[in-house]
């Protein structure tokens, strides 16, 4: 390891919709969302959230 910088673009791209809670499924600000009925985590935010994460920006 040199412990140089990781140049942009490398890694993980954040998930917008992260930023705010969920409104559907009560999920905190960056925990994945998950099914109400059974607790399974989703791979991405439900469409409400992303709803509402664009409306503070």
């Amino acid at each position: 390891m040199t412990g140089a910088a990781r140049p942009t673009g490398l890694g993980r791209v954040p998930q917008p919709g992260l930023t705010v809670p969920c409104p559907h499924c009560r999920a905190t600000v960056g925990n994945a969302c998950t099914i109400p009925a059974n607790g399974r985590r989703l791979a991405a935010p439900h469409p409400s959230r992303v709803d509402a994460a664009a409306a503070i920006q």
